[in-house]
Parts: structure tokens; sequence; C-alpha cells
């Protein structure tokens, strides 16, 4: 999340142009979801992934089972898993495929027996999986948003990208500039955003805690516990 709210941030870029009287609130507002949304397409950051769980509702009618309505608005869905509760080994990643090879594979889902569902596609904001599910389990999702929109009369509102305000308020000013027709300052501040987000790009791409391994060492750590009852330890040093 942002250090800065909403009131702070316009207060900030206006005073980059001298505090203008034409240049409103509003007009701030409104650039700055502009470059929130273009800096969410520049990388994939870490702060707006999300994730839901949602329990499937089973009735007498398949074709409505085989939807599950998502809550969040997702920009990209990483993973779908099937999540069967404890102690039942049935749990599962489900297998995504495109919406037209789904539609050409799977032209009505409801017609075939109920079952585990292993296949999934996406169509706005929904899922549609095949096979029509059985059981009342979880679908869980894992996935990016798109950040959260600034609105008027929300200024303890902050972004959600964490610790960028920096980067918000240059490239605000840069975008303003340019609309002004003041084309060498956009230049100026667009330069200094844009350094910015290639430090924080750097900065997300640092994972101290990563172990780097050759090929032929096993990525799961030390061996330990019931070793032999893991069906992915094939030998043991």
């Amino acid at each position: 999340m942002g250090t800065l709210n909403l009131t702070s941030l316009i207060s900030e870029i206006q005073r980059h142009h001298a505090n203008r009287s034409d240049l409103t609130d509003q007009i701030v507002i409104d650039k700055l979801n502009l470059v929130q949304e273009r800096l969410a397409r520049l990388w994939e950051w870490e702060e707006l992934d999300t994730d839901e769980e949602v329990t499937i509702t089973i009735t007498s009618v398949p074709k409505d089972d085989k939807i599950i309505t998502l809550a969040n608005t997702y920009r990209d869905i990483y993973s779908v898993r099937l999540i069967t509760g404890a102690n039942t080994g049935r749990s599962r990643k489900l297998e995504y495929i495109a919406k037209r090879t789904f539609d050409k594979m799977f032209p009505e889902p409801e017609f075939d027996a109920r079952s585990e569902p292993t296949i999934y596609t996406v169509w706005k904001d929904k899922l549609e999986l095949y096979r029509v599910p059985e059981l009342a389990d979880t679908i869980a999702v894992r996935g990016m948003k798109w950040p959260d929109a600034f609105s008027s009369g929300v200024g303890s509102a902050k972004s959600n990208f964490d610790r960028k305000d920096d980067i918000l308020i240059y490239w605000t000013v840069s975008m303003i500039w340019d609309h002004l027709g003041e084309y060498d300052r956009a230049k100026r501040f667009f330069g200094i955003a844009s350094n910015m987000v290639d430090k924080a790009m750097d900065e997300q791409e640092t994972k101290p805690d990563l172990e780097i391994k050759p090929a032929f060492e096993s990525g799961r750590g030390n061996v330990v516990g019931k070793y032999w009852a893991d069906p992915f330890i094939m030998w043991v040093r």
C-alpha cells in the first residue's frame, strides 16, 4: 500500500505546477488513475497479487453448477485449484484451456455425468468447469488484479502500489505537462519516473531467500521426517 493518501498526492502534484487554478483535483485524479493503469501494465507487481476461495454450490441444475462466479476482477489468473478438504487426497490444480478450445471440446459440459472438475476456462468474471462438480468442494484462485481507482471525496484512500508514490507523482506531473503542451518538462519528469520504475523492478527481482541449485538437486530442501512416504522423493543420498 502507498504511504501518502489521495489528498497528499494531489497536493504534491499541484505544487509541481505552481498550484495553478485550472489544475483541479478531478483532473489530477483522472491522470493518477491513468498512470496507475500504465504502471500496472509494465510489470507483474507483487502487491497486486490477490486470491479468493469459492465454495461450490450444488443444485439440481448442472448447467448452473458448472459456473463459478468470482468476487474479484482479475487482470490475469495464475492458478485455479480444487480443494477437497482434509484427508481426502483429491485436491488438484485445474488445467486451463482457451475459450474456443473449451467450447469445441466441451460444448455442453452439463451433458456428461458429474465428477471432479479437472479443466476450466475463463469468461468475464466467471470460471466454467469440466466436469460439472458433484461435491461442494472449494475452488481456490490466485491471480493479479488491476489497481483500485481513486475517486473524489475519498481523500484518505491510498494506492495499492507498495512504496511507489514517488513514481505516481512524477509520472502524473509528466502527463499533465504533456497535456499542457510543455513537452520538454513532460520529458524531464517522465525520465525521472522511468528511472524509478526500473529501480522498483530490480528490487522486486531480488530474492534474498532464493537458493540456486543444480538440476540434479532436490528443490525440497533437506529430507526430514517420513521421507519414504513422500511420492516426490525418488532417492536419498
